[in-house]
């Protein structure tokens, strides 16, 4: 093995990424009709899992799960084994192994996980990783695989070609990165009056590039290996390894969404070929990256999802009106806006309320029979006009499921350990007090981070272990406001004032502690690893 690499030597910024958490894996296999292993017992392999920023969350509030992740690098092992360490858990496992060397024991897991993988090593790699999933994957089992995808990459690589070319004289990372991206800024702001290769170059610094952190760019832009194919020549991998195509991890993305009206009407022509379908949309919107869900060959996907079939989830979802609602009956035209620039408009009442309904109850999920029931109450003081009927059941399922068809809610069947209410002696998640004391960015419950946006947020996560009350709580964050720990800042001022600040901090505490709440940081229970 060797023993070091260029992960080693440079750290790629470790992430929670939610489209991989076993749960969400396990909706989309029972969506298309099969019988997936549940979230709260399963078996979960990371391949290429980096320091277990991904994994190790899951295992925190997966107790009765294993967790298990390899990766070439000893460094960002070592930092995730340490973490595992002082979190206490005993569900996981990080192993700094060669792939190659890798032969795990037939269907020995539920879920495997490649992500960022796939189009950063040799093609001998590539294979390994298809033999992998085809002998590791339980016989219901999901494999997640993301890889660049053309044509869209064929942009990607024009940029990587040219940044390659201008930093190949400099070896010491951080100038090589800072090279690699001013030669992409030249050549966005080289033309007075950009041609169309011009606006193409200007696009991919302003929307991409220059966003990018220096450190993921070195690995995947700057690396030795960085390969794209079209998704049909992945899907004949697949096939080759008796593995079929179930889902894009981002559902959504399937969806033909923002695609002409008589362009998705020739595409229907395509019939039941599903990997013709997603070949063509990705000619038409010019796809560079994929987040593929595959199964076994044996498995009978239903891909014609009938929307009773959301009726067996809980549902959750954040997508807000774009204006206040008023009004007894929620009629009219409501438009919602949900993550990712997702939206869509409402005319219905009974979809509108049940939009307001699920981001009243944010970051919770509502089962379908739940909301359906609060619908119901809803709807009796609307009138005898809007009194719903069998048929609107299944209408809110139809309904619902293009929501998620359009992004704007989670199809969930586990419910995370979240705390919807602060509570008499708040608790936050043991991962994210922690790494409030190591950075600016925290892992959520929901398995998404935020970035932690002053030091007086990160002293009030460090402080919400389940064992203070609101008094204590206040008069902790106080004491580190006077002694210079944290800064508040009171109309753009730094405030030094005793009285002041205490005033301020118990003010605001109310709504900073609902806050962090909404953002699924706040644990319903003590220990909610259940160790």
């Amino acid at each position: 093995m060797n023993s070091n690499t260029v992960y080693d030597a440079v750290a790629y910024p470790g992430h929670p990424y939610p489209q991989t958490h076993p749960d969400h894996l396990a909706a989309l296999a029972r969506l298309h009709g099969m019988t997936p292993a549940p979230a709260n017992r399963c078996r979960v392999l990371d391949l290429g899992c980096g320091d277990g920023a991904n994994l190790i969350p899951m295992a925190l509030t997966l107790p009765e799960s294993r967790f298990f992740g390899v990766d070439l690098a000893q460094a960002p092992i070592r930092r995730g084994q340490e973490l595992i360490a002082q979190l206490g858990l005993s569900n996981i496992h990080l192993d700094a192994m060669d792939l190659m060397d890798f032969s795990p024991e037939e269907s020995s897991f539920d879920y495997i996980i490649a992500h960022g993988l796939y189009s950063w090593v040799p093609p001998a790699v590539q294979k390994k990783v298809m033999d992998i999933v085809a002998r590791a994957l339980a016989p219901q089992g999901v494999a997640f695989i993301s890889y660049n995808a053309l044509p869209g990459g064929h942009i990607r690589m024009m940029m990587r070609e040219m940044m390659l070319f201008h930093a190949r004289k400099f070896e010491e990372p951080g100038e090589k990165v800072r090279q690699a991206l001013m030669v992409a800024q030249l050549g966005a702001n080289a033309q007075t009056h950009p041609n169309r290769y011009g606006v193409l170059l200007q696009k991919e610094w302003e929307e991409d590039l220059s966003i990018r952190h220096p450190q993921a760019l070195f690995h995947d832009e700057l690396g030795d290996c960085n390969s794209n194919l079209y998704f049909h020549e992945f899907i004949a991998r697949a096939t080759d390894s008796k593995l079929q195509f179930l889902c894009e991890a981002a559902y959504h993305e399937m969806q033909a969404n923002g695609i002409k009206a008589q362009i998705k009407e020739m595409m229907s022509g395509l019939g039941d070929d599903i990997i013709a379908r997603e070949q063509y949309l990705d000619f038409l919107i010019g796809r560079r990256f994929r987040q593929t869900l595959l199964c076994h060959e044996s498995v009978q996907v239903d891909h014609s999802i009938p929307a009773e079939r959301l009726m067996e989830f809980s549902i959750a979802s954040n997508a807000r009106p774009e204006k206040p609602v008023s009004g007894a009956v929620p009629a009219g035209e409501i438009k919602f806006l949900g993550a990712k620039d997702s939206c869509m408009t409402s005319t219905h009442p009974l979809l509108t309320a049940a939009l307001l309904s699920l981001e009243n109850a944010w970051p919770m999920p509502l089962s379908f029979e739940t909301l359906w029931k609060i619908l119901q109450e809803q709807s009796s003081a609307w009138g005898p006009e809007y009194s719903l009927k069998p048929e609107h059941r299944t209408a809110l399922a139809k309904a619902l499921l293009n929501c998620f068809g359009l992004g704007l809610i989670d199809l969930r069947l586990w419910t995370p350990p979240l705390a919807a209410d602060p509570g008499a002696k708040p608790l936050a998640s043991p991962l994210a007090r922690l790494q409030s004391l190591q950075g600016d960015v925290a892992t959520t419950l929901l398995h998404t981070s935020i970035k932690l946006s002053d030091s007086l947020a990160k002293r009030l996560l460090q402080l919400l272990d389940g064992t203070k009350d609101r008094r204590e709580i206040v008069q902790s964050l106080v004491q580190a406001v006077v002694s210079g720990q944290a800064t508040l800042l009171i109309d753009d001022k730094e405030c030094h004032d005793p009285a002041v600040i205490e005033q301020n901090i118990r003010e605001e505490l109310e709504n900073h502690l609902k806050h962090l709440a909404r953002l699924g940081l706040l644990c319903r229970e003590r220990n909610p690893d259940s160790r």
